[in-house]
């Protein structure tokens, strides 16, 4: 069943790609967002400071999707995703 585009599992498949680690921890900003984690994006020194950027921005704006889809560890396509970057 095709529910439409998902911004965030693009946008990690992405990060993926880019050797680009995503985590999940705890909120430290105090938001209390979706389950009061927030996202931790490893890897950005190896990108230019405009491209780091321009991913982190994007983060931001999906970070409460992000952080459904990480914390979603029975997500048939985060465990291919994660298989598949293992494989490299």
């Amino acid at each position: 069943m095709n529910r439409g585009a998902d911004p965030a599992g693009s946008l990690y498949l992405e990060l993926r790609a880019r050797r680009l680690g995503a985590w999940l921890v705890d909120d430290t900003r105090g938001a209390g967002g979706v389950l009061d984690y927030g996202i931790v994006v490893d890897g950005l020194q190896s990108l230019s400071a405009v491209r780091a950027s321009s991913v982190m921005r994007r983060v931001i704006d999906n970070e409460n999707d992000l952080v459904r889809l990480l914390a979603n560890e029975r997500d048939p396509d985060l465990r291919a995703i994660r298989k598949e970057g293992n494989c490299g």
